[in-house]
């Protein structure tokens, strides 16, 4: 329903100026066309992600010398927020692969690095091989998936098996990062696992929103890891690095559902236009020239706005941080864009599920058919939501004014 093309001035874009210079504006207009079919087709988006892979959206941040597109982190989550207007599942299983090139590019140092930037560079996107499946609590860190790499003397690899569960994005990934222990030494090492035979994921995520994001189990059994592409873990961080290194992966969801509510927006115009009867009890023949119905759609518009507004405060608080590794300033400015990600979330998960039912408000009895697939928006936002609740940072933020008590420092929070 959404369109590409501006037609007022002041209108609402899907696509921005900087997706269309990278040569993404086709592509995400032909996934924003299509999105409402995938979603009652319940059918996965394969193609559309191999169509953003060879465009190289999962090499943005490379330079241009490096096979990327030299995009800046605002960059980055400005084209990933037009992605998300058009389809938030796309979008949001690039997030692990965003992210391992982020913090490769962040610690160039070590070995395993440089190879997660040479997948990026050859048009293939990394998904995660270790989780917490048995864990007691949400987060904990109790267990890995491949637990063991045992050696194989006769072939002179290593055979690891084990289970992803939540594994976002891993259908339609190219490679897989993971830790575990090393037989021989049985010491924690990191590893680089390509798909091949032994991989596979299923698509059994039950979730009433997000549905097309691979998000299923991965499965692992007898997979072979070249020695090449075994590693020591990372050094150890020293005292005057920041502990909170994983605000990216907050910031990159609130950040979908950013791009989600703009798509509400586009569909709010499309809805109103199309409509072609108002309620007796109205003040006009037509619903788009209804007063009630022009103040609703503002509403939208203005909360949208700024929505996207607090969005890209938290995405400019995290490039400082960012840019601010390895110097005097990373503690301050890392536990800035945490804060920062926190009180986004906060105002985006209360407002923009409102938002998306405001939509439904505005065509009334004409916009809940499943033809045009609207209440997905809605669903989609409280999914990826649900993340990591919001209750919990409302309490940081409290006791951060109050005590300035410290965000918890795990990829979790």
């Amino acid at each position: 329903m959404a369109e590409t093309a501006v037609h007022t001035p002041g209108a609402v874009a899907l696509v921005s100026p900087l997706s269309a210079s990278l040569g993404f504006s086709e592509a995400i207009g032909e996934i924003a066309a299509t999105a409402a079919q995938r979603e009652r087709e319940q059918r996965l988006p394969y193609e559309e992600i191999a169509t953003l892979k060879a465009l190289g959206f999962g090499a943005l941040r490379l330079s241009a010398d490096d096979g990327g597109h030299g995009s800046t982190l605002s960059g980055l989550f400005e084209v990933a927020r037009d992605l998300a207007a058009a389809d938030s599942n796309i979008a949001h299983a690039f997030r692990n692969h965003l992210w391992q090139v982020e913090a490769a590019l962040l610690r160039r140092d070590h070995p395993f690095h440089p190879h997660v930037l040479d997948l990026a560079r050859r048009r293939k996107t990394v998904g995660l091989s270790f989780a917490d499946s048995d864990a007691t609590a949400a987060g904990a860190r109790s267990s890995r998936v491949l637990s063991r790499l045992e050696w194989d003397e006769r072939r002179q690899v290593y055979v690891g098996s084990g289970d992803k569960v939540y594994a976002t994005g891993n259908l339609y990934n190219d490679a897989f990062v993971g830790l575990a222990i090393e037989s021989r030494a049985n010491a924690t090492v990191q590893y680089v696992l390509e798909r091949s035979a032994g991989v596979a994921a299923e698509d059994d995520w039950q979730g009433f929103g997000q549905r097309l994001t691979g998000s299923g189990t991965a499965r692992f059994r007898d997979v072979v890891v070249q020695p090449a592409h075994v590693y020591a873990p990372d050094p150890p961080k020293t005292p005057e690095a920041a502990p909170w290194g994983f605000t990216f992966h907050q910031v990159y969801l609130t950040n979908c559902i950013a791009g989600i509510v703009r798509r509400v927006v586009l569909d709010a115009v499309e809805v109103l236009r199309a409509r072609k009867r108002n309620f007796y009890h109205g003040e006009a023949a037509q619903p788009a020239d209804e007063p009630a119905l022009q103040a609703l759609l503002g509403r939208i518009r203005a909360y949208a706005a700024c929505i996207e507004a607090s969005a890209q405060r938290a995405v400019q608080a995290l490039e400082r941080a960012q840019a601010g590794v390895g110097t005097s300033e990373e503690y301050a400015r890392t536990l800035e864009a945490t804060l920062a990600a926190s009180e986004a979330k906060v105002v985006i998960d209360d407002l923009a599920p409102q938002v998306a039912s405001w939509l439904i408000d505005l065509g009334s009895g004409s916009a809940v058919s499943s033809v045009a697939a609207l209440d997905r928006h809605w669903r989609n936002i409280k999914v990826i939501a649900s993340h990591n609740p919001r209750l919990y940072k409302e309490r940081l933020l409290g006791q951060n004014l109050l005590s300035g008590q410290l965000p918890p420092t795990g990829a979790f929070f």
